[in-house]
């Protein structure tokens, strides 16, 4: 979108809550405009108690490092997820982040449509127990599964993880997440470079809680192992 003296903001601003609406109750909208800084960047919201933001709020994530840039490299639209903080911690976000140039193609806001995906995957998990689909990765021997790389392995493993405890790794409880780590250890996960900062990521904890729980998943392995 470009800002000028041209755009009718309140045409988008009716158009925006109109997808908000068919979008439903989980999904909330944010405009940003960096112009003035980051510090209270939001502009306009619609159905922040999504998310819990308002406006005066700022940013998340890293694109705010772009302000300034040319939007050329960043023009297309970017989908990702990420986990809920504060009081929406272990909820699971899917989101579009849509970049906002002015009439010499740099970046000064964005626009992003976020929705709470979380009771879906919590579904899907709980239906996939059911109703097993044939395409199911866990049907396929772990030696037949292929990779492309390292990271696909970790992200494979984190997957497995999710399904057989029935939720995302950002909503297990201190036991769940020991249960996954001993899962994740004995599988080889932690000889992969910078596995132990996507785990931080996914589980929402510190680098020292995730490795006090590593310790505490490998006691309980020992323990449980049986003696010669």
């Amino acid at each position: 979108m470009k800002i000028s003296e041209n755009i009718d903001f309140d045409f988008f601003i009716r158009f925006a809550e109109g997808i908000q609406k068919f979008m439903g109750e989980k999904c909330e909208i944010i405009i940003h405009d960096f112009r003035e800084g980051f510090d209270h960047s939001i502009v306009h919201i619609i159905n922040g108690s999504v998310s819990g933001r308002s406006v005066g709020g700022s940013p998340r994530g890293g694109m705010i490092a772009h302000c300034g840039d040319d939007i050329e490299k960043y023009y297309d639209s970017r989908i990702y997820f990420f986990n809920g903080t504060g009081d929406r911690s272990g909820h699971v976000f899917k989101s579009c982040t849509t970049l906002i140039n002015d009439e010499k193609n740099r970046i000064i806001g964005s626009v992003c449509v976020n929705l709470d995906v979380t009771d879906l995957i919590l579904s899907q998990n709980m239906l996939r127990g059911f109703v097993p689909n044939g395409n199911d990765s866990r049907s396929i021997p772990e030696e037949e599964v292929g990779f492309e790389n390292v990271a696909d392995v970790l992200h494979y493993y984190i997957s497995r993880c999710e399904q057989d405890i029935g939720k995302p790794m950002s909503m297990m409880d201190r036991n769940e997440k020991i249960r996954a780590l001993s899962y994740l250890n004995k599988k080889g996960v932690f000889k992969i470079s910078k596995a132990n900062v996507e785990l931080c990521q996914a589980f929402q904890i510190s680098k020292f809680t995730l490795y006090n729980y590593l310790e505490e998943a490998k006691q309980k392995d020992q323990q449980n192992t049986p003696k010669e």
